[in-house]
């Protein structure tokens, strides 16, 4: 089988000022996709769009040069009109391929899309198995498809129209060490990064320690795909960290699980083999987590096994809010684990949330000064977006929503009349000013500005200006 994998870009227009700000990310997931096919023997490429700088003429002119028999794309929300389009363009230049979608944002759309004709089949969930049961009866020539678990597909056994038919859930795959390794080396990794504030040296590539949260987050969409969560051997996380950092040369290495480190049983080991293959001096790694998760020792060994950088999801400095959102954390931990991870010398940065279910404007700059009074080194305000698989998404889509410009589903969207959400009560325009304020009343302090220039050098000068565009309003 020929199969082609498409990375889609979104609309950048959308972002407005913030477009400058993004660099192009690893795929982790299409990548671990890829690394299936490939081990399967399928004959495999694939096409970073926003990486690459493409636009849609260009993609398809690489799809009908390696007239693929499978064209497969991941889906986040922000990105769907633009994959609704190459599924049209793809069809019209390469008739005889199909296109197979997979994301959260296909799983919980699966039947409309394949109605709507954008795809012939949608994966649902962890895709490595059910991509390659969909190749094997491809070129088996097989049209029932019914007994491949985690497909969605159309059906036309009833009639010429057919119907969309989603099998049986595919059981969580529990094994995750004998997943194929990302397949990085059909992808542009020497242009990747991670966000201007996780950036600690490159090349940078990333990998999963784990699947799965066991939080129940109400605007967390991994509630609808996620919610089991699958551990690896921290032997055999090493054995891919060394594989990145021997065969493409990293600096740096994110986790990308929903947390890492969970426990500390598992990540006692992993540092200690990181130090022990000596991979703590050839390259860092940074992840994200919680921070009721960073007691003192779990730091310290972080840090001694070449962790230099913490992503902390704290959403708000109102424990009430957190309390809205079911994050089961509060600002009093939040303190405590902040100042555990400074004592062990890893960098912080803060993700949080404005313009929560319930939130105020006094409560927006509560949460401002609650990340300035934590002296992080990074922090990043995004406004609220229920996305599709959360539960916020499905009360609020009965309630306010129906709204499904999807480009629009974004964190960072300058447009106060298109915003997806925000709070009764709370002025949509003045929401958007306070994203803005608090960048400036966060960054541009004397203290901060020299931090970064000086010692941290993550934001360089160039970036520093986009930002300091994206705060002006």
């Amino acid at each position: 089988m020929r199969v082609l994998l498409i990375n889609p870009s979104m609309n950048m227009q959308k972002l407005g000022r913030f477009a400058e700000l993004l660099e192009p990310m690893p795929p982790t997931g299409i990548a671990y996709i890829a690394g299936a096919l490939v081990a399967a023997g399928h004959h495999t490429r694939a096409v970073d769009m926003f990486a690459e700088k493409l636009i849609a003429s260009e993609v398809i002119e690489k799809v009908k040069r390696f007239a693929p028999d499978l064209v497969g794309m991941t889906v986040l929300t922000p990105s769907a009109p633009t994959c609704e389009k190459l599924a049209r363009m793809i069809r019209t230049a390469c008739p005889s391929a199909k296109i197979v979608w997979g994301g959260v944002h296909a799983d919980v759309f699966a039947k409309d899309i394949l109605r709507s004709g954008a795809a012939d089949y949608v994966v649902n969930h962890d895709g490595e198995d059910t991509i390659v049961e969909l190749c094997a009866a491809m070129e088996n020539g097989q049209t029932d498809l019914s007994k491949i678990d985690g497909l969605t597909w159309m059906d036309y056994s009833g009639g010429v129209h057919g119907d969309a038919v989603s099998n049986k859930t595919r059981a969580l795959r529990r094994d995750l060490d004998s997943l194929a390794y990302p397949e990085w080396d059909l992808f542009p990794y020497h242009r990747y990064g991670l966000l201007p504030f996780a950036d600690v040296a490159k090349p940078v590539l990333t990998m999963t320690g784990s699947r799965g949260c066991p939080y129940r987050c109400d605007y967390c969409s991994l509630l609808h795909s996620g919610k089991v969560y699958r551990r690896r051997d921290p032997f055999k996380i090493v054995d891919e960290y060394e594989y990145l950092v021997d065969r493409y040369g990293v600096k740096q290495i994110g986790l990308v699980d929903p947390i890492f480190p969970l426990v500390v049983k598992d990540l006692r080991p992993l540092c200690e083999e990181i130090v022990r293959r000596g991979l703590d001096q050839k390259c860092s790694w940074l992840s994200e987590t919680r921070a009721d998760r960073l007691d003192e020792e779990t730091c310290r060994l972080m840090y001694e096994g070449g962790c230099r950088r913490v992503l902390m999801g704290i959403e708000s400095g109102v424990d009430m809010l957190l309390g809205n959102v079911n994050k089961n954390l509060t600002t009093e931990k939040v303190r405590w684990g902040v100042a555990n991870a400074k004592k062990a010398g890893l960098s912080t940065v803060g993700l949080f949330m404005i313009g929560m279910p319930g939130e105020t404007p006094e409560m927006t700059r509560e949460t401002i000064e609650f990340a300035v009074d934590l002296d992080l080194d990074f922090a990043k305000f995004a406004i609220t977006v229920p996305f599709p698989g959360s539960k916020l998404f499905e009360d609020q889509w009965q309630k306010t929503l129906f709204r499904d410009d999807w480009e629009n589903y974004t964190t960072f969207n300058p447009d106060a009349d298109r915003l997806i959400y925000h709070p009764e009560g709370y002025d949509p325009e003045l929401l958007v000013k306070m994203q803005s304020y608090g960048l400036r009343r966060f960054y541009m302090r004397y203290e901060q500005v020299r931090r970064q220039l000086v010692e941290l050098k993550t934001i360089n000068p160039k970036m520093m200006l986009y930002g300091l565009y994206g705060m002006a309003i």
